[in-house]
């Protein structure tokens, strides 16, 4: 049976999602970091979002129950996954 190799691979996935997203936030900080001063507003505006995008990641992914319920909404099409910025539109 294949079953242990299946799930052993979709936590391996969901691993390497997880480090791709600290990736990308700490990405985003430093292009932050490059483009502003410590003391500029935008730098702050900036790191605070990235600081609340992975905070409220960690609490979703701590809040189990929570989770669970909220991925079957994501599978039954009731929550929008769309994201739009400027022109750039994300759609999952």
């Amino acid at each position: 049976m294949d079953y242990p190799n299946f799930t052993s691979e979709l936590k391996r996935k969901a691993e390497i999602n997880f480090e791709n997203i600290k990736k990308s936030i700490q990405g985003l900080y430093e292009i932050l970091n490059i483009n502003f001063s410590d003391d500029n507003a935008y730098f702050k505006l900036g790191q605070e979002n990235l600081l609340g995008l992975y905070e409220n990641l960690l609490d979703l992914i701590l809040n189990e129950y929570g989770l669970r319920k909220f991925v079957k909404k994501i599978k039954d099409s009731e929550v929008d996954l769309d994201i739009t910025l400027n022109n750039l539109l994300i759609e999952k």
